[in-house]
């Protein structure tokens, strides 16, 4: 049993360095050089005991205990070399004890240099800042002079950049202004603590800079969001000759990535072939995140491919790098090699699988991965949370993205805006209103989003009143200055409204220069309220800003067929093929049994196309006998009646819905997204075929949700 250690016993005399100090004689230095024989000899002895071998053989607590007793019994502790040793072990090592350490160091006379270093580390490795410069307190009250391996550990203690200089203005007193371990580690703590400037005042007084002094301070910059300044940094340190070692490289590869500079990531890749780095997994994953980053996502994957050995990392980069791109499938298909692989998904990666479902309005399969997430035990944290909600919602199934949004432990600003986004996407604006009060009261302050889904649940619900109320509560309440998307949100709310007059005034009296959202809502609100005047003017201004916004020639030529001018409807047509625009094509997105199918505009290559136009041809024909009138006013180009009829009975979303129909039992709710807005004609007849059908269809188009039912929609038929 190791014996107890014991705060009082005999110490051997020290001598202390005045009593060493005297003006030698010839007989006295013959005595020190005997002296300085000896005792070397003594260190070699000490050096060469049995007890020292056991202590670098050491790895617990409770054998250190037992060699320190026999150390004391034997005299051999009170040798400097030994003692740290002892206090080395334990406060550095995994299996160490800070406590102990300090309470050995409580018993030597003169500790040297690195015992007090060992303690600082010690701290600083177990992240106890306070307790390391508590202690480099303590070593100053005791005359225990720090060296240069002191410093570099406070620095990385450092609680604020007062402190820092403090210690900064004390290591160049005590001369190491100039070592370059110091000077790096340095410019780390300027980094950590904000103060780039400092940071590269060291970097540029340094007189010899290596390798790692560029690596640091392009880190600095990199980690601050100063890609550019990083990115300066490394042709700088090219033009000097300086070789990058892997650091480097990863640093820089880090700023390209959110410089989204691929031609110096281009260069870095030559590097990493050039130096034999090739191997090197971190750099190139990193180098897969940039060129993803950069929109080069098959260059990535043929990095990928490549690989021999693949992390979780390099999984996650290529599969958001296939969402990113709108490559839904290959995303899905990625990431089912990866199951195959043996491994499993994490936060990250649902994350990228929902972001995928919430665009491709893909409910079935965003559920499977809400049950993947529970069958692995993944932690849902804030940001998965929040991406379940806005998963949820963004398919329609606002009530189950409020039950997530319940049953989360915690919620962030992020999540009560998804929640209450989602609920204006629905059209149930009150209750959207409802949980931005109910967040305000639980302390989360808004931001510039926030009311972004604010205002556009006031549009979506006609809640004009209660719109113009928040639109003023952001700067007066929250100090946020509204932005051109307020600006566009008011315009809708008022324009939706019929008060067309004060939604040109409001543009008229906005700071900033309207784009062609806000003018693009003033003319749509003018299309639905049959206001010509208001609308030519804001058309001549939105084909200022961009003459081949197809959508401004659109919906001006939809407002002189509404209102029976036809030739100013066909004057609009052929300027639209003078100058070469087209309607981009409508594309609607339905999933049936957990697969994705996508239509355009007469879509003939579908494996089901004969069923799907046999349902269509039916779908049509019950509609007229239910009431159904063409709305010819859609078509924008010249062709005769019978032609537009089918037309309109080719647009995208009507196809979807026809598949739905043959593929789904029936009373199945049927979901269909589409990227454009849906058309007045698709509108009506979608309400007659949930009538006609019996079926609930719950359409996203590329502003809202709308939930036909029993023959009417969610939006009242204002949209």
């Amino acid at each position: 049993m190791a014996a107890p250690l014991s705060l009082h016993h005999i110490r051997p005399h020290f001598f202390t360095e005045n009593q060493l100090i005297h003006k030698p004689t010839t007989a006295s230095t013959a005595v020190t050089v005997t002296t300085t024989a000896a005792a070397a000899t003594k260190t070699d002895q000490i050096q060469q005991h049995p007890c020292l071998t056991f202590l670098d053989n050491c790895s617990s607590m409770s054998e250190l205990k037992q060699i320190h007793a026999q150390l004391l019994r034997t005299g051999l502790f009170f040798d400097p070399f030994t003692a740290s040793k002892i206090v080395a072990f334990a406060a550095l090592e995994d299996s160490g004890n800070l406590d102990y350490s300090r309470l050995v160091l409580s018993q030597i006379p003169n500790p040297n240099g690195y015992t007090c270093n060992s303690v600082i580390r010690g701290y600083t490795n177990k992240d106890l800042p306070r307790e390391a410069m508590f202690f480099y307190r303590e070593m100053i009250v005791h005359s225990w002079a720090p060296d240069r391996f002191t410093f570099p550990s406070l620095f990385k203690s450092c609680g604020d950049l007062r402190e820092g200089k403090q210690l900064h203005c004390q290591s160049t007193k005590l001369g190491f202004a100039s070592d370059s371990y110091i000077q790096n580690t340095l410019m780390n703590m300027y980094s950590s603590c904000g103060c780039l400037v400092s940071a590269r005042k060291v970097f540029d007084k340094m007189t010899d800079k290596s390798v790692v002094s560029w690596a640091t301070m392009i880190d600095a910059y990199a980690q601050w969001d100063q890609s550019t300044e990083a990115l300066k940094l490394f042709n700088k340190m090219e033009s000097e000759n300086v070789n990058p070692n892997e650091v480097t490289l990863l640093n820089v590869l880090t700023a390209c990535g959110m410089a989204r500079d691929l031609e110096t990531a281009k260069r870095v890749h030559q590097y990493i072939e050039e130096y034999g780095f090739g191997s090197h997994l971190k750099l190139t994953t990193a180098l897969m995140d940039v060129y993803c980053k950069s929109g080069c996502v098959s260059l990535a994957r043929e990095m990928f491919d490549r690989m021999p050995d693949k992390n979780l990392f390099c999984w996650n980069i290529m599969i958001n790098g296939h969402v990113e791109e709108s490559n839904y499938d290959e995303a899905f298909l990625l990431f089912r090699k990866m199951q195959l692989s043996g491994e499993k998904g994490d936060k990250v990666t649902m994350v990228s699988l929902l972001l995928a479902c919430s665009n491709l309005g893909a409910l079935e399969l965003g559920k499977w991965l809400h049950a993947y997430i529970e069958k692995q035990k993944i932690e849902v944290d804030v940001a998965l949370g929040t991406t379940l909600v806005d998963m949820y919602a963004k398919c329609g199934s606002i009530d189950i993205a409020s039950e997530v949004f319940q049953t989360l432990p915690e919620k962030d600003l992020m999540t009560w805006t998804a929640l209450i986004s989602g609920f204006a996407m629905c059209g149930q604006g009150k209750k959207a209103l409802e949980h931005f009060h109910e967040m305000q009261m639980s302390g989360v302050k808004p931001d510039a989003i926030t009311y972004v889904g604010v205002l556009a649940a006031c549009s979506h619900a006609g809640l004009v009143d209660e719109g113009l109320s928040h639109f003023h509560s952001m700067s007066e309440v929250y100090g946020i200055q509204p932005s051109i998307e307020h600006y566009g949100c008011m315009v809708d709310v008022l324009g939706r409204a019929g008060r067309i007059a004060e939604a040109e005034e409001l543009i008229q009296n906005m700071r900033m220069k309207p784009d062609r959202f806000v003018l693009g809502g003033l003319l749509g609100a003018c299309r639905i309220h049959g206001n010509l005047e208001v609308a030519e003017r804001a058309a001549k201004q939105l084909l200022e800003l961009n003459p081949d916004d197809e959508g401004t020639y659109v919906l001006l030529s939809n407002l002189y067929s509404s209102m029976e001018k036809w030739e100013e409807a066909i004057g609009i047509r052929k300027l639209m093929a003078e100058r070469n625009i087209k309607k981009p094509p409508g594309c609607s997105l339905i999933e049936v049994d957990g697969i994705v199918h996508e239509f355009v505009k007469g879509d003939s290559s579908h494996p089901q196309t004969t069923n799907i136009y046999a349902m269509l041809e039916d779908m049509i024909s019950r509609l007229k006998k239910a009431g159904y009138v063409p709305q010819k006013s859609e078509v924008l180009f010249d062709m005769d009646e019978e032609e537009k009829e089918t037309a309109l009975s080719l647009h995208s979303e009507k196809l979807a819905i026809a598949f739905g129909l043959i593929s789904t039992n029936p009373g199945t709710t049927i979901r269909v997204v589409k990227n454009l807005r849906v058309c007045s004609d698709c509108h009506t007849a979608t309400k007659l075929i949930s009538k006609v059908y019996n079926r609930e269809i719950i359409v996203r188009d590329r502003n809202r949700f709308h939930q036909f039912k029993d023959g009417s929609c969610s939006c009242k038929d204002f949209w």
